[in-house]
C-alpha cells in the first residue's frame, strides 16, 4: 500500500516520519496549503501517484483563517471543502480518504456567555465527514491527550508554517500507521483473558465470591468499567475466551454469579479454567474455534505468564498489562485501537459469537451421524448469492484480509479497491451467504473474476474456515461458473499460489474439474476449465441467487 499526505501546512517532516514508520512510499506535494488542490484536481499528482490511501492532516486555524470569527461564513466554507471530498471519494472509489478532524483553540477575547464558534466549525465538519462517510484521523483527540502545549511549537510554525511540534508529529505518524495497517490488514479475532486479578481483583478460590474486588461504584468499578469496555469490543465482532488457571466451578461462579459482573458467560465464545500450562490451553483454544494463533492477543495481569506466553506462542499478541488497576479502562481502549481497529463494521461483526455458538451445536449434532453425506443433508444449508455492489463491499473487504485457510490466491483489497472492482465492466464478483438450521454463518464466501471477451480469470476465490468441510465452495464454484456463462464467457483460468496457510485449498481446483496446465518449483499451479463442465452442484447445499 502506498500513502499521499496532503495538508494546508507545511508537513515535510511529518510524510518523512510516516515513511520511516510503514515503510511505504509517500506521496507528499510541495507547496503550502495545497491539499484541496490536489482532491478537486483530476489531473493532480494525487492521481497518478498510485496512492491507494489518502490521509488529509488539516490545521484548523489554518483552516478558517480570519473567517473563525464569523460563524455563518466558516459553516459555509467547511461545507463546500466536504462536499469536494465527497465528490472525490465518490469519484475515484479504488482509494481510501481518511480526513483528520479539526482541533481549533478558541482564542476570542470574548464573553463566558457567547458561543464558541472555533467548537461549532469543528462539530460541523465532524458531522460533514460522518455523513459523506469518511473514515477520520482524529487530531482534535492526540491533541487533548497529549495537550496543546506539546502537540503544537509555536515557534517552528511563525519560522516555517510547521505547526506541529515532535512529539505532535510522532503521534500523527503512529496514528497515520495504524490505520494504514487497518486499512490493508486484518484485525485481531479474539481476545483471551485471565480471570484473578484482570477481570475482577483478588483470588477467586482463596477468597471466595463476595471477597473478590469488584463492584459498580465503589474503587472496584475500575474492574467494571474494564469489563464493559471489553463488552464493546465484543459487539464490534471480536470473539471472547477466558485462559484461567482455576478450578471451573470458581470461574463460572465468578462470571455468572456476582452482581456487578458486565460479562456473563453467554459473552465468551469458550470458558478454559484449568490448571494446564495456559500456552497448551490457548493451542487447544485455536483449533477448537479454527482460527490461527496469530489471531489472539492474550491479557493477564501475572508477567510471569506473559512471558511465558510470548516464548511458547510468539504468534500471540501479548501485550504489558498496566501495573496501576486504575488504567485498566484506558489500557483496554488501547488495546482495542492497537490490535481490534476497523474501518467501518458490518452486520455480520457483531455476530461472531453467536456464531461460534451455533457452531458448537453442529459439531455435537454431527457426532450422531455415522454418513458425513446425511449429516450435511440433516444441516439444511442455504447459500444466497449475489454481485459485489455498494453495500456488501465492505465485507467482501474484510473477507479478502482476514481469510487465510481456504484462500486460493491470498490477495488483499481494500473497502475502495472492491467498489471500484464492482463498479468495472472489467470485474464480475460474487459473494455468498449461508445459513442452516442453527442459524446464520454470515456472508462467507467470495469469488473474483476478471473478465476479457469469452475468457475469465479467477483472481480470488475464498472461503471462511467456518464453512469448510460443508461443500459450499463446491455449490458456489457451480453458480459462479452460470453466471460467468451468462455473460458469455466460456473459458476459465485459475491458479493455486500456496502460503504457509491455505493447503486447505491446495487440491480444490482438481477437485472441481479443472485442469493443470502449469506449475511452478514453489508449488504454484494454473488451472483451466471450459464451461458448462457439465457437472451437478451437490443436493446437501440449496442455493438461491439474488
Amino acid at each position: 500500500m502506498s500513502i499521499a499526505l496532503l495538508s494546508n501546512v507545511t508537513v515535510t517532516s511529518l510524510a518523512m516520519r510516516v515513511n520511516a514508520l510503514t515503510k511505504e512510499e509517500v506521496y507528499c506535494p510541495h507547496g503550502y496549503d495545497t491539499w484541496l488542490r490536489e482532491i478537486s484536481d483530476p489531473d493532480s499528482g494525487l492521481y497518478s501517484s498510485g496512492a491507494d490511501a489518502v490521509f488529509a492532516v488539516l490545521h484548523g486555524r489554518s483552516l478558517l483563517g480570519d473567517i473563525v470569527s464569523d460563524e455563518h461564513a466558516a459553516l459555509d466554507a467547511l461545507l463546500k471543502m466536504a462536499s469536494v471530498l465527497k465528490a472525490a471519494s465518490e469519484r475515484h472509489m479504488g482509494m481510501t480518504f481518511v480526513v483528520s478532524a479539526l482541533d481549533i483553540p478558541d482564542t476570542a477575547i470574548r464573553p463566558l456567555c457567547s458561543a464558541s464558534i472555533p467548537a461549532r466549525a469543528a462539530a460541523c465538519w465532524r458531522r460533514a465527514l460522518e455523513d459523506i462517510p469518511l473514515p477520520v484521523l482524529d487530531l482534535s483527540e492526540m491533541a487533548a491527550g497529549i495537550g496543546r502545549r506539546n502537540f503544537y511549537n509555536e515557534r517552528v510554525w511563525y519560522m516555517g508554517a510547521i505547526p506541529f511540534s515532535k512529539t505532535g508529529e510522532e503521534a500523527i505518524a503512529s496514528e497515520i500507521g495504524t490505520i494504514s495497517r487497518a486499512l490493508r490488514t486484518a484485525r485481531k479475532k479474539c481476545l483471551a483473558l485471565d480471570l484473578d486479578n484482570t477481570l475482577w481483583g483478588g483470588v477467586i478460590g482463596e477468597l471466595g465470591l463476595d471477597g473478590i474486588h469488584l463492584d459498580k461504584t465503589g474503587s472496584g468499578s475500575r474492574f467494571y468499567d474494564f469489563q464493559k469496555k471489553i463488552l464493546e469490543l465484543k459487539r464490534s465482532g471480536a470473539l471472547l475466551t477466558v485462559i484461567s488457571k482455576n478450578n471451573t466451578a470458581d470461574a463460572l461462579n465468578g462470571i455468572d454469579g456476582h452482581p456487578d459482573m458486565a460479562l456473563r458467560s453467554g459473552d465468551f465464545a469458550a470458558i478454559v479454567a484449568n490448571w494446564k500450562p495456559k500456552s497448551q490451553n490457548m493451542e487447544s483454544l485455536a483449533q477448537s474455534l479454527n482460527i490461527g494463533l496469530d489471531s489472539f492477543v492474550f491479557i493477564d495481569n501475572n508477567p510471569v505468564e506473559r512471558e511465558m506466553m510470548r516464548m511458547a506462542l510468539p504468534e500471540v499478541a501479548v501485550p504489558d498489562f498496566p501495573e496501576d488497576s486504575s488504567k485498566l479502562e484506558a489500557f483496554m481502549l488501547d488495546v482495542a485501537h492497537r490490535y481490534f481497529l476497523q474501518i467501518k463494521t458490518t452486520g455480520e461483526d457483531a455476530k461472531k459469537t453467536e456464531q461460534y455458538a451455533a457452531e458448537a451445536a453442529r459439531k455435537e449434532a454431527g457426532a450422531a451421524f455415522h454418513s458425513r453425506d446425511d449429516y450435511l443433508r440433516s444441516l439444511d444449508m442455504k447459500l444466497t448469492v449475489e454481485s459485489v455492489g455498494e453495500k456488501n463491499a465492505l465485507r467482501a473487504s474484510q473477507l479478502t484480509r482476514k481469510t487465510n485457510q481456504f484462500n486460493l490466491t491470498t490477495r488483499r483489497y481494500t473497502e475502495g479497491e472492491m467498489r471500484a472492482m464492482a463498479a468495472s465492466d472489467e470485474y464480475s464478483a460474487y459473494i455468498g451467504e449461508l445459513a442452516d438450521r442453527y442459524g446464520g454463518y454470515g456472508k462467507i464466501i467470495l469469488a473474483i473474476a476478471r473478465v476479457s471477451g469469452d475468457t475469465a480469470d479467477i483472481d480470488t476465490f475464498l472461503m471462511s474456515c467456518r464453512a469448510m468441510e460443508r461443500e459450499v465452495e463446491t455449490a458456489f464454484i457451480r453458480v459462479v461458473e452460470d453466471e460467468l456463462l451468462k455473460i458469455g464467457v466460456r473459458h476459465i483460468t485459475a491458479r493455486y499460489a500456496p502460503t504457509e496457510k491455505n493447503y486447505p485449498a491446495a487440491s480444490f481446483l482438481k477437485k472441481s474439474g479443472y485442469r493443470e496446465i502449469s506449475a511452478s518449483e514453489d508449488g504454484a499451479a494454473l488451472y483451466a476449465a471450459d464451461i458448462p463442465l457439465g457437472i451437478e452442484p451437490p443436493d446437501a447445499v440449496k442455493v438461491e441467487i439474488r
